[in-house]
């Protein structure tokens, strides 16, 4: 599949989570994960909605299912380290982000982005 196209169907959406990496920006996709390195960030489109008070950022470690770390972030931020989401090891994760009125009104998160995490 063509970047381009991959990259162009994600801006369609309200937020747009993308895995930022030292060499650019992949879109992410439901069928294959993006690597990173330990130090990678996750970022998503700031919402026009000023009702909007944060962001909850949720990642999934697929090795322990069971561990699912949820966060939330001040609207005014749109990028968090993986480390600072919770994604603190080497392996498969999921990540989603959700727009959030207030820490319990929260609208429907996006698509998780898988990204594997790996020390090369």
């Amino acid at each position: 599949m063509n970047p381009g196209v991959t990259l162009t169907k994600c801006l369609e959406g309200l937020l747009m989570l993308s895995l930022l990496v030292s060499v650019g920006c992949a879109a992410p996709s439901k069928y294959q994960s993006t690597t990173v390195g330990l130090h990678c960030n996750i970022s998503w489109d700031k919402t026009n909605d000023p009702k909007v008070t944060g962001y909850q950022i949720s990642v999934i470690d697929q090795s322990k299912q069971a561990k699912k770390t949820v966060r939330f972030i001040p609207a005014h931020t749109v990028k968090i380290s993986c480390k600072d989401a919770g994604a603190d090891h080497e392996g498969l994760w999921d990540v989603t982000v959700q727009s959030c009125y207030d820490k319990s009104t929260c609208g429907p998160p996006t698509e998780a982005a898988r990204m594997h995490i790996t020390a090369k």
